[in-house]
């Protein structure tokens, strides 16, 4: 393993979590009796929840977004369980990283209380020098941390060179996220993105099983 410090995405890199997102979104439609249609025909794993509402719904005003989005928060963030399982692979995958002095950090969309509970029930809080997202400042959440400011921010704090990290995802954004902090790049097939994006995003490596990993 090749990298000082590894950077992960974590919805669709590291946990199949797809199916409570979707649970708490649709829940969310329902209590604002918004139709579906849009949500089943374009919704995608890996922008933000306002970013998600914004191209969903676009004629929605903004302060309904607003209220839209703190629904889906309290039904997401405070849920006592989840039913998202780490992908095949990872925690060894993991594991191997820590055991060689490798620093991994977690760059992502998802907001702190859900991944940090995510992290711990997936028992993977022993491998993890850090978490960075969105809210990890008190800001409006209109004006939350970018993920390249985000990956900026934890290479920062990881004391590293892009030369000496990799970003690794599984969707486009991922990989031009890495890209704009000048890092090499890593797309993964088992998450949400499809090949042909991967494969157009043009990332350095690009692997199908966790073991792979450079």
């Amino acid at each position: 393993m090749r990298f000082q410090a590894y950077f992960f995405d974590f919805d669709g890199t590291i946990g199949a979590t797809e199916v409570d997102i979707r649970a708490s979104w649709l829940a969310a439609l329902d209590h604002f009796g918004l139709p579906k249609e849009p949500f089943y025909q374009h919704f995608q794993i890996g922008p933000t929840p306002l970013e998600s509402i914004a191209m969903l719904y676009p004629d929605m005003p903004l302060d309904r977004r607003k209220m839209f989005f703190e629904t889906y928060k309290s039904l997401h963030d405070d849920a006592e369980h989840y039913l998202a399982r780490p992908y095949p692979g990872i925690a060894a995958m993991l594991q191997k990283l820590h055991q060689a002095g490798k620093k991994i950090y977690i760059v992502t969309n998802k907001r702190y209380k859900p991944l940090y509970k995510l992290v711990r029930q997936f028992g993977f809080a022993q491998y993890i020098d850090g978490l960075f997202v969105p809210d990890i400042i008190d800001i409006d959440p209109e004006k939350h941390l970018k993920k390249s400011d985000s990956l900026a921010l934890a290479m920062r704090v990881a004391g590293v060179s892009a030369e000496e990290s990799l970003m690794v995802g599984d969707t486009a954004i991922d990989i031009t996220v890495g890209k704009s902090n000048r890092t090499m790049t890593c797309a993964v097939t088992w998450g949400y993105g499809s090949y042909e994006s991967l494969k157009a995003s043009s990332p350095d490596y690009l692997i199908d099983h966790p073991k792979e990993l450079p």
